[in-house]
């Protein structure tokens, strides 16, 4: 079990070792992302979504909001922790709450002070995960031998950007796997449909390019969608 210290979050001095590996995410890295983009973030929220009881997703979501200095982010990332705590862990959520407190504004400080007055299923912003609700096991931290075997693998993530709309990053996810993977046609066709169904011409010739250039082997999917965008031109 890790232990919380009230300097939990505080920013390491220019020189000083790297951060314990608890915090960082090993997928990022797997997918190309830098853990301080837009990107990353989404990454991390889209995993509190999928285990909503994994406390060590919550975390990590904590820790990146408040390292990248993204306020209105980590209110939603603490609104999400309290949530999947349901009244448990109080100690937990208040030293994290304590800690994160220079980088929220003094309002959602405030907010997030009197949880028990409200319900903090409606007290979400646009970065919120679980302000509409949570189903599924009290538990904090249940092993699921299924989600287990999903969480690494980039068609899930990307399947999950699609279920919220979020299709350009469900793209990034894919264009970095077929990189990573490139033995695995399923991934390869997964972003192919994307590019068609998204019109995403510019971008479908780009990645082609790209991984032609880096000898990545293609599956010939890749011309038929040429064919197609190419007929879709005046």
């Amino acid at each position: 079990m890790a232990v919380f210290h009230s300097n939990l979050f505080a920013d390491a001095p220019l020189g000083t070792t790297p951060e314990s590996s608890f915090w960082l995410d090993g997928e990022l890295a797997g997918f190309g992302y830098d853990p301080a983009a837009d990107q990353a973030l989404a990454v991390l929220s889209v995993k509190v979504h999928r285990k909503p009881h994994d406390l060590a997703a919550h975390l990590r979501r904590i820790h990146s909001c408040y390292r990248n200095r993204h306020s209105a982010a980590l209110y939603a990332a603490l609104l999400d922790l309290s949530i999947a705590l349901q009244g448990k862990g109080e100690a937990l959520r208040r030293r994290i709450l304590n800690a994160s407190r220079l980088r929220l504004e003094p309002r959602d400080f405030q907010v997030l002070s009197a949880l028990d007055r409200h319900d903090p299923k409606k007290l979400g912003n646009r970065y919120s995960i679980l302000a509409s609700g949570i189903q599924g096991s009290s538990a904090l931290l249940a092993p699921r031998q299924a989600q287990a075997e999903t969480s690494h693998d980039p068609l899930a993530l990307a399947n999950d950007f699609i279920e919220y709309s979020q299709l350009d990053q469900a793209i990034d996810v894919l264009e970095n796997a077929v990189g990573l993977q490139p033995q695995r046609a399923d991934l390869q066709l997964a972003l192919l449909e994307l590019y068609r169904s998204t019109a995403s011409h510019e971008r479908f010739r780009n990645a082609w390019r790209t991984f032609s250039d880096l000898a990545v082997p293609l599956v010939g999917e890749w011309q038929s969608v040429a064919d197609y965008f190419d007929r879709q031109l005046p």
